[in-house]
């Protein structure tokens, strides 16, 4: 399964989706990570500590990408982390409206370490619901 996932500027909740996917979900799931207005530079530094800590990932090297830099056709889904991204992916011709989901991750610039801490358990316990329901979608669709 080949998923998106997007956020505001790219500098921290999808980079953290994409850094808990390929370190919880790995041969379940291939994600990459995109903003709707990318940001300038590195992830915070925040960002970099709960990935090196929690996933053994370094994302300092990481630099923000549109989501449009992504050809749709890629991946199997998209998903926008809060409704004001999902309006926006909502609003472009170029993703597909099968393969747009919307969550509320809350955005944690700013909000100190332990945010970005919630934040990344938020993300965990979405992907992994995600994944449970696709997969149980598969099963009962049978082979195709």
């Amino acid at each position: 399964m080949k998923v998106l996932f997007v956020c505001y500027a790219n500098l921290c909740r999808s980079p953290l989706a994409e850094v808990i996917s390929q370190s919880l979900f790995s041969g379940r799931i291939e994600a990459r990570s995109a903003g709707v207005a990318p940001g300038a530079g590195k992830p915070f530094e925040e960002a970099i500590d709960v990935a090196k800590r929690f996933y053994k990932c370094n994302i300092a090297r990481h630099r923000p990408r549109h989501v449009l830099d992504f050809p749709a056709d890629d991946f199997d889904y998209i998903i926008a982390l809060d409704s004001t991204v999902f309006m926006r992916l909502a609003g472009m011709p170029e993703i597909p409206d099968e393969k747009l989901y919307g969550w509320e991750i809350p955005d944690p610039a700013g909000l100190g370490v332990e945010t970005y801490e919630k934040v990344a358990r938020l993300l965990e316990n979405e992907i992994e619901k995600f994944l449970e329901l696709r997969e149980r979608e598969a099963l009962e669709a049978g082979p195709s």
